[in-house]
């Protein structure tokens, strides 16, 4: 997953894949179907807040 190894230190790259895999494992990790729908929701709130007021 590492690509540039000036980026990130080991130990916080492995604490957070280890914290991905526990929610993918409890399955709280969100579906396709609710990542899609969150997306959606940002896209339309910052759509919103990016036109100018006169």
């Amino acid at each position: 997953m590492k690509e540039n190894k000036d980026t990130a230190c080991e130990p916080c790259e492995q604490n957070f894949e280890r914290n991905i895999n526990r929610l993918v494992k409890e399955g709280k990790a969100p579906t396709p179907k609710a990542c899609q729908q969150k997306e959606h929701e940002v896209k339309s709130a910052f759509a919103e807040t990016g036109k100018e007021r006169k």
